[in-house]
């Protein structure tokens, strides 16, 4: 009786699921990270083993390398707000690699209420890089579905898109995009399968660290992207 009840669980509450969800256990621990025009990117995601992070490079970039830039405030999708934080912390750390100046969200906020802007307006944003000396200000973007919970299944999905403007013009000198994601849980193929994947779920679920070590790899991610303008 309760195997019954357990194949009914997975067929009705879980319809189009079990089948997807086999497939991306089954591709767990070989998934290999590749760069592509973002042009050429298909999709939030691509199917199989092959996570792909979209990049364009303008040539300006090479003809006058960055010195300087300013972490403005990240946008987010609806019910996504809670990852700004994570995604401007990441990118704060993550530029020190590939500029000699970076501006922080600590810095980016002590700065702009002394100076009395607000960072929502882009234009305050061109006024406090002007004010530090700084050549450009990086733009970012969260999409993505969030945070999923199915009982026996639950996945923290974030795309991240991030956008290098010139300061003076607002020119387009680096952009890339990449989703991240980690999940837990599986399909149930027995009662005993139930209860432990259930479970698995559930700590998943509740573990505030899988947000941040998502965000962490989708930045990591994107900043290698950008050149070394250091040297």
């Amino acid at each position: 009786m309760i195997r019954v009840l357990t194949t009914l669980f997975v067929r009705r509450l879980l319809p189009g699921i079990a089948v997807p969800l086999a497939l991306s256990l089954a591709v767990v621990g070989c998934t290999r990270t590749e760069y592509v025009g973002i042009n050429q990117q298909s999709g939030a995601i691509a199917a199989g083993p092959v996570r792909t992070v979209g990049v364009e490079i303008d040539g300006s970039y090479f003809t006058d390398f960055p010195n300087c830039t300013v972490i403005l405030p990240t946008r987010a999708a609806a019910g996504l707000e809670k990852f700004k934080p994570l995604v401007e912390i990441a990118l704060g750390r993550h530029m020190t690699e590939k500029l000699s100046r970076v501006v922080d969200r600590d810095e980016r906020t002590l700065l702009a209420r002394q100076n009395s802007l607000q960072m929502s307006l882009p234009e305050d944003g061109k006024a406090l890089a002007k004010i530090l000396n700084c050549d450009t200000v990086l733009a970012s973007r969260i999409v993505g579905s969030g945070h999923t919970y199915l009982i026996v299944w639950s996945q923290v999905q974030i795309g991240i898109e991030i956008v290098m403007l010139r300061a003076s013009d607002g020119k387009v000198l680096w952009q890339a995009r990449h989703v991240a994601e980690r999940s837990d849980g599986g399909v149930p193929l027995s009662p005993v399968g139930l209860v432990v994947e259930s479970y698995s779920s559930a700590q998943f679920s509740s573990d505030g660290e899988v947000a941040e070590a998502t965000v962490e790899d989708a930045v990591r991610r994107l900043v290698r992207s950008l050149p070394d303008a250091r040297l």
